[in-house]
């Protein structure tokens, strides 16, 4: 919990608070087997959606309309994610039970490179996965594949051959989970760059909403009061950060995502951050390439007052990229230009074309950073990022349930081989490798029957608490993220208002005739999850 928050709020299974949904308008395909088996994982009943969706009880192949989905909560299929470690020479082989979350991804880390860090956790508990060897990885590359939970892999058995066989020649732990709220991108990519929990980092969803004159606004994380750039929003350093400067600012560090949130809580401050000795002497550290997608000029770009941005960007233009790919390419959408393509720019993401582009964009940058700077084989260690979108995009438009995620997770597995291929031919046997995922993702709604509240309906609903006069000017909530939510404490008094009225009102919201919320806790009845 943050230091003002003062309620957690537990939705029911299945049901979704979120920004405002749209109208129905993605058309998805499935597959009656693959559907089956997803129900029967999540106790929900085939016969009731057949009849639901008016399905011909012999029909293989059906398609729906369907909003979206999302993911936030600590529910199963928004925790429960894989991790594989590849690296012979220092991992033992084996699939583990272990309990793992992503904040041990940093100081397994620390452990192969004899490093202690600021928010380094005990591994030692795990000492049976490490191998005695003194020599150190060239590179360690991390690979998120977001929305990657393990219930997109049951969802679709057969669909990832790499991955799948790369559980007996690596560290797989079958039993990982996401151990914070909330599950979401900027808070996993920060506890797999830094190892921290947001009660820390301060890092704890991907966007704050408050209410302002009638109106929901949302304020997205590492972004300033005049939306300006605020790396230090992340509280606490990354391991990068910390291991460049124990490094004397020698390794190469790389973090490419689509999106700054996860591309910043992997990689840390860059050259922002300062290691203090004293304050006329820090130690400061440089620029590491740490770049994400433009929508708006379907380029990439970066923060250069922390940041660079490799050259090799400049031939990753995205319609470009669309427009010289998309006769190899079968995809669900086209784009007769620019500005098509800016309009559906979020199929564009859950499409093969960003899954190759990711891929082929990170490859190019290794190469320009690393391998042509003659830094393979320095004896330092470098470390490389990268996060696989499209199964993230795809699964919020489509569902993870569909056929069209299922497309997106073979290409997704293919471009893994790929970067695996490349980081042996270059690399041999002196790199690690780890596969995971951010968070996983709940069903669709139209599939499990939940609900879905906006955040313009949570406002509306406690507010009916104040004089009407006085709702479209100010909120009970002073901010609300998707499971946290801080009170106006001044507003209650004046109007003598209780916590207690604002929990009974909140219990009270009911979606087609259906509670929304499960359990709503007091921060006093959480103890140990406060600072």
């Amino acid at each position: 919990m943050q230091p003002d928050t003062d309620l957690i709020l537990a939705p029911f299974p299945f049901n979704i608070f979120d920004r405002e949904a749209r109208d129905a308008i993605t058309l998805s395909h499935y597959s009656k087997e693959e559907i089956k088996n997803i129900l029967e994982d999540h106790d929900l009943s085939w016969d009731e959606l057949r009849d639901q969706w008016q399905l011909d009880a012999e029909e293989e192949n059906f398609s729906k309309e369907v909003n979206y989905t999302s993911h936030y909560t600590q529910y199963f299929y928004d925790t429960e994610i894989p991790i594989w470690i590849y690296g012979p020479k220092w991992i033992r082989n084996g699939q583990y039970s272990d309990e793992i979350n992503q904040q041990h991804i940093p100081s397994i880390y620390g452990e192969i490179l004899d490093f202690k860090f600021k928010n380094s956790i005990d591994v030692t508990y795990l000492k049976k996965i490490f191998q005695n060897q003194v020599q150190k990885p060239e590179i360690i590359v991390t690979v998120v594949v977001d929305q990657g939970g393990r219930q997109l892999y049951k969802a679709h058995k057969g669909s990832y051959p790499f991955l799948e066989n790369l559980k007996n020649n690596t560290a797989y732990f079958k039993k990982a989970k996401v151990g914070h709220l909330e599950s979401h991108t900027a808070v996993g990519h920060m506890a797999i760059g830094t190892g921290a929990f947001p009660k820390d980092s301060k890092i704890f969803s991907n966007e704050i909403y408050t209410y302002v004159d009638g109106k929901v606004l949302h304020r997205p994380v590492y972004q300033g009061a005049n939306k300006d750039w605020d790396l230090s929003e992340l509280a606490v350093p990354s391991f990068s950060d910390e291991w460049d400067l124990f490094k004397n600012n020698e390794p190469v560090i790389v973090s490419q995502c689509y999106a700054a949130r996860a591309a910043v809580g992997m990689a840390g401050h860059g050259k922002q951050f300062n290691l203090k000795t004293s304050d006329k002497n820090p130690i400061l550290s440089d620029a590491d390439y740490v770049y994400w997608q433009d929508v708006k000029n379907l380029s990439w770009s970066s923060y250069s007052n922390a940041f660079l941005t490799p050259k090799s960007v400049q031939n990753y233009n995205l319609y470009q990229f669309y427009v010289d790919n998309k006769k190899q390419i079968s995809t669900h959408f086209e784009a007769k230009d620019p500005l098509d393509l800016i309009a559906k720019i979020h199929h564009f993401q859950g499409s093969e074309f960003q899954v190759k582009m990711d891929g082929g964009l990170f490859r190019d940058t290794i190469t320009e950073t690393i391998l042509k700077t003659n830094k393979a084989q320095d004896g330092i260690t470098d470390l490389a990022y990268v996060t696989l979108k499209a199964t993230d995009a795809v699964g919020h438009l489509y569902g993870w349930e569909s056929k069209e995620a299922e497309q997106v997770l073979r290409a997704t597995d293919k471009e893994i081989e790929t970067i695996f291929e490349f980081l042996k031919t270059n690399f041999g046997d002196n790199f690690i490798m780890v596969v995971t995922a951010d968070h996983g993702a709940a069903p669709m709604p139209e599939i499990s029957n939940g609900l879905f509240l906006s955040h313009e309906e949570f406002f509306a609903k406690v507010n009916e608490l104040l004089p009407e006069e006085e709702r479209n000017k100010h909120s009970l909530v002073k901010w609300v993220a998707h499971s946290q939510v801080s009170l106006n404490r001044d507003l209650m008094k004046t109007f003598q208002i209780s916590e207690e009225e604002i929990i009974k009102k909140l219990m009270s919201i009911q979606i087609n005739d259906r509670q929304f919320f499960r359990k709503i806790w007091k921060r006093e009845e959480i103890p140990n999850l406060s600072l």
